[in-house]
């Protein structure tokens, strides 16, 4: 008999808004100020008021606290206002979220 396969999030998310900073790692221009949504063990999700297009590598700064981690676009959804939600895949460990709070 087959493993059952997952179907949608197995990671749970919790809701926290928190300042982030996005830009693309090789480019100085470009900046996006903008809130997370929630945060999960392996991402965040964040509004954006620009569409970012996924397997785009990002540059995430929380300026709260200086800390900063490349990631990748995994989605990018419009959604109200005209506005985006991104998310995020980061290669934190879910212990490095508590430094933020």
């Amino acid at each position: 008999m087959a493993a059952p396969v997952p179907t949608g999030r197995s990671e749970r998310r919790i809701p926290k808004r928190l300042a982030a900073e996005l830009s693309r790692p090789n480019e100085s221009g470009l900046k996006e100020m903008t809130f997370t949504e929630n945060v999960s063990p392996r991402g965040v999700c964040v509004t954006t008021v620009q569409r970012w297009q996924p397997g785009t590598r990002m540059l995430v700064t929380f300026p709260q606290n200086g800390i900063r981690s490349q990631g990748r676009i995994v989605y990018c959804q419009r959604v109200a206002r005209g506005n985006f939600c991104v998310g995020l895949e980061l290669p934190w460990q879910v212990q490095r979220w508590q430094m933020l709070w």
